[in-house]
């Protein structure tokens, strides 16, 4: 398992080298632009910023892909045993989680530690602050869902195709029915009808549906890689 996780290690240090990148570019894009000193500007590089932890679970999902597909083809052609890639790919998974999590725990602290301008509307940056444990969840849940996805298109081309374009909008429409919730009054309407029970267990559910959906597609995964034959 060593050997598989190492192997899939070099290529995830590229990968999170270049979510790092991206954060940096943004960063420096805005003291650039002004955006510290100005919550009106409203440019790209505010826009990228107050959406960064939706371009961090598309890149993992985008990841996942290749991890499930490409690498998984080239790791068993080098020989890898398929039970030692399984568990070296849930290794990977966690480190992927772990550091974007850290991330994203930076760029929602760092216009307060930088003494940016506040902003009323970077409701998604700080969406997952209420509950550390969210957001790490929703990371491993996409890679997951990214994973089969990749396995998917490998035996069906179309089939694989309408999951991956109905998975990125999922994402999409979650983002911003949440970001609905979060600034607009919503929830208020809706905690004051008499489903209101309804919507306070709504979180709890969402993320035992979550829990349930990543060990269901762990298992998945698991069969096919066992059944996976090396092309």
């Amino acid at each position: 398992m060593v050997k598989s996780f190492r192997f899939l290690l070099n290529f995830t240090w590229a990968n999170l080298g270049a979510i790092f990148g991206f954060a940096a570019v943004v960063i420096v894009g805005c003291y650039a632009t002004g955006v510290p000193d100005n919550p009106e500007s409203g440019n790209l590089f505010e826009t990228y910023y107050s959406m960064f932890p939706t371009m961090i679970l598309l890149c993992l999902f985008l990841y996942a892909f290749a991890l499930c597909t490409n690498n998984l083809n080239l790791g068993l052609s080098f020989g890898g045993r398929r039970g030692d890639f399984f568990w070296a790919l849930q290794g990977i998974m966690v480190f992927y989680a772990a550091i974007c999590w850290a991330l994203q725990l930076f760029m929602s602290a760092f216009p307060a530690l930088a003494n940016w301008e506040a902003r009323e509307r970077w409701t998604l940056l700080n969406l997952f602050g209420g509950r550390v444990w969210v957001f790490p969840l929703v990371c491993l849940v996409l890679m997951v869902l990214g994973c089969l996805s990749g396995m998917v298109v490998v035996k069906h081309k179309v089939l694989g195709g309408i999951l991956v374009t109905l998975s990125i909008f999922v994402m999409i429409g979650v983002t911003c029915f949440m970001i609905l919730l979060t600034e607009t009054k919503i929830m208020d309407f809706l905690l004051d009808t008499e489903w209101s029970w309804l919507w306070t267990t709504l979180p709890k559910v969402m993320a035992a549906v979550l829990t349930v959906c990543a060990v269901g597609g762990e298992l998945f995964i698991w069969r096919t890689i066992q059944r996976y034959v090396v092309r």
